[in-house]
């Protein structure tokens, strides 16, 4: 997959919340860089006042990797509902890709695709 390929992708994902009428906004920035690389950053407003943060740092030279990448939901009053990133964290986590519950604690998860984040956050 071309990093062409894999942005319009991200495109229509993020396109699937509005069209099922979930989205109030959606303010969606993406920078390409030379050396195959780009970063998104995206901010998505639902309908119920709930926000979905999107970032992503992408490396396209050999294949398209998200080197650095954070999706992050949360309700009306910025409490969040959950966040899977890759950051490291200090004390270190025995993981890198991890997701934060709501309740506050840290788990295991692999890398999730932007789909799989949509249909969480509809579902």
């Amino acid at each position: 997959m071309s990093l062409r390929d894999y942005l319009a992708a991200f495109h229509r994902a993020i396109g699937r919340i509005d069209d099922f009428g979930f989205a109030e906004s959606i303010d969606m920035k993406q920078e390409i860089r030379a050396g195959k690389q780009a970063v998104i950053k995206s901010t998505i407003v639902l309908v119920n006042g709930s926000v979905l943060h999107i970032k992503e740092y992408i490396d396209a030279r050999q294949k398209v990797e998200r080197t650095d990448y954070a999706y992050q939901y949360q309700d009306k009053t910025g409490r969040l509902i959950f966040r899977y990133d890759n950051a490291r964290h200090r004390p270190e986590l025995e993981y890198r890709d991890h997701k934060h519950l709501a309740d506050g604690s840290i788990v295991p998860s692999s890398m999730p695709r932007i789909t799989d984040v949509v249909d969480e956050v509809m579902g």
